[in-house]
């Protein structure tokens, strides 16, 4: 009987970064060569959705940055 893996946060509570740092991690262990075939479908998937929310956080960014008007630059 295998160990059963910790529960992964959803990856639309991560912060920006925490999705990124977890991205490359998984991007790692595939690289390693050393999973097998369902893991590294699983990886993939878990990967896929961080990929997501990183997007999501990032045109949310640009959103923000675009509504930004000058005159609360200037008052700045």
């Amino acid at each position: 009987m295998m160990a059963k893996e910790p529960k992964l946060p959803d990856p639309e509570t991560l912060s920006f970064e925490a999705a990124a740092d977890e991205l490359d991690a998984i991007v790692k262990r595939i690289d390693s060569g050393t999973l097998g075939l369902e893991q590294m479908m699983a990886e993939h998937a878990r990967g896929q959705a961080l990929v997501r929310r990183c997007g999501t956080l990032l045109e949310d960014a640009e959103q923000q940055l675009k509504s930004v008007d000058v005159d609360d630059i200037e008052g700045a």
